[in-house]
């Protein structure tokens, strides 16, 4: 009896746990989203940097280059009925490394989303576009969408909260993202032992590790005079002119010394050099220094002189693979201005 009466205390306990419904997983959202082993971490305000000029710059030169990426996103936004302004608050993107030495990038992105209206307008946009669709998998209690179709392996997304939707360019990272294993915050490995030294409050900021091709071109740049830099640590605020500061961590004290003076002696030069285009006091504005082993970058705009910056760039963006000017404002006029006497005789001469 005494056995029987155990035997039926233990089939309530599992009916009683059977009964309970299951535990929704914990929110992943922010640092707490980003795998500890990523390499490169960059935070963006997006509502703060939705309406900065600059970024807008930045928009229009990557949709000139690419139209077919800006036709894809108009797309998405609108039959999403998003507006990045108001639904979109903050991004977190990082480098994650994965199989086969690649690297995943990682989006984590906060704002107001919703889940099942997200997945359905994405599902409608894929189809209407070379017949893609999105499959469904589970991981540790969450959805796994995969967009299946189209050009590439294609992406991989889920939610870590309700306002929180991860995007993926590999399901390892995404997995990693939404699994218990060890994450950027709270970790002092990696780029996290940068964290206390990045801004992170402000519009946008970046930490992460040196690339062996850029370290190997700052050597070249200073003759062989320092090694290779292994750490970078950079923030900017746009909202009101510009706040810009980057370090670099050098290899030694002497090495971040003698970046310092050749990049002061560089700025010295470039100053003169524009002081025909009223920037070379722009440029001065520019504040280097060593810190230990870190040299550091401090440059501060006002409004005014950013708009300025970014005019003097407008009106010279370089030349085109053939020589000619990228931005020549009379190449397409109909009635383009009258040669000078000499220009004609030059033309004439050849």
């Amino acid at each position: 009896m005494a056995l029987a009466l155990v035997c039926g205390c233990s089939d309530k306990k599992k009916s009683k746990k059977a009964d309970e419904p299951a535990k929704a997983p914990l929110a992943v959202q922010g640092l707490s989203a980003v795998p500890a082993n990523a390499t490169a971490v960059i935070g963006v305000d997006v509502a703060a940097l939705a309406d900065s000029p600059v970024v807008a710059r930045a928009l229009e030169r990557m949709f000139a280059r690419d139209p077919g990426l800006q036709g894809a996103l108009s797309k998405v936004l609108t039959d999403c009925r998003l507006d990045l302004k108001k639904d979109v608050a903050s991004a977190t993107i990082a480098l994650v490394p994965a199989a086969a030495e690649l690297v995943d990038s990682l989006l984590v992105a906060k704002g107001r989303f919703r889940e099942g209206e997200l997945v359905s307008c994405l599902g409608k946009s894929l189809s209407d576009v070379a017949g893609g669709r999105l499959e469904t998998s589970q991981f540790a209690g969450r959805a796994l969408y995969h967009q299946v179709g189209g050009e590439g392996p294609g992406l991989w997304f889920s939610f870590g909260s309700t306002d929180t939707v991860l995007i993926s360019s590999g399901r390892s990272s995404l997995e990693a993202s939404l699994g218990t294993g060890p994450k950027l915050a709270g970790s002092k490995t990696g780029v996290a032992r940068y964290l206390s030294r990045a801004d992170t409050s402000a519009n946008l900021w970046a930490i992460g590790m040196i690339d062996p091709a850029v370290g190997e071109g700052l050597i070249a740049a200073t003759a062989g005079q320092v090694e290779a830099p292994s750490a970078v640590v950079a923030s900017a605020d746009l909202e009101d002119g510009l706040s810009l500061a980057a370090d670099l961590q050098m290899r030694s004290e002497a090495d971040a010394k003698v970046l310092i003076s050749q990049a002061t002696a560089q700025i010295a030069a470039a100053a003169l050099v524009l002081q025909i285009d009223s920037l070379g006091r722009m440029v001065q504005k520019a504040e280097l220094s060593a810190d230990g082993h870190w040299a550091t970058l401090r440059w501060a705009l006002s409004k005014e002189e950013l708009q300025d910056l970014m005019g003097a760039n407008l009106s010279g963006l370089g030349s085109s693979n053939d020589g000619s000017s990228i931005d020549n404002e009379g190449a397409n006029d109909e009635n383009p201005a009258p040669k000078s006497e000499t220009e004609r005789e030059t033309q004439d001469g050849n």
